[in-house]
């Protein structure tokens, strides 16, 4: 596989969200209505493999502290090393950038769900530790552990 980690382009972004339709355990409507809103207005990092878009990256920053928004991998290339790629990637801009934390949102350790205990363990695998549990804002919304790295 020759992949590469690029800044996406609205192609990039349509693919990104095609990964994400498929990936309906982890992403809901609303979480893809929302993505195309934040895909447009924050950092997308893709990977590519032969120009298809294989997994991305999406996150943010606020008070000098990267935020994590969206990543997926597309079905049949995870646990392919593309999840780690992009990371290294993100977490390398923000070196440069001067930044020295990272932090991303996951459904809570409570919530027996297979697919987000996936997620989970891949960032505490990474380096990851939870930092604290930010309690819904809105009915019908979850709670989230906050999960930090510092870099």
């Amino acid at each position: 596989m020759m992949m590469e980690i690029r800044k996406a382009t609205k192609k990039h972004m349509e693919e990104s969200l095609e990964i994400a339709r498929d990936l309906k355990e982890w992403f809901t409507k609303e979480a893809l209505k929302n993505m195309n809103i934040d895909f447009k207005i924050n950092n997308l990092f893709v990977a590519v493999d032969k120009e298809v878009v294989v997994g991305f990256l999406c996150y943010n920053s606020k008070d000098g502290i990267m935020n994590f928004i969206w990543a997926g991998v597309k079905r049949e290339f995870q646990r392919k090393g593309i999840g780690r790629n992009l990371l290294d990637y993100v977490v390398s801009e923000a070196r440069k950038l001067g930044m020295k934390t990272i932090e991303v949102e996951t459904l809570t350790e409570e919530e027996d769900y297979k697919p987000y205990e996936l997620t989970r363990n891949f960032y505490k695998k990474y380096g990851f530790k939870k930092i604290y549990t930010k309690r819904a804002v809105k009915k019908g919304w979850d709670d989230v552990d906050v999960m930090e790295l510092e870099i």
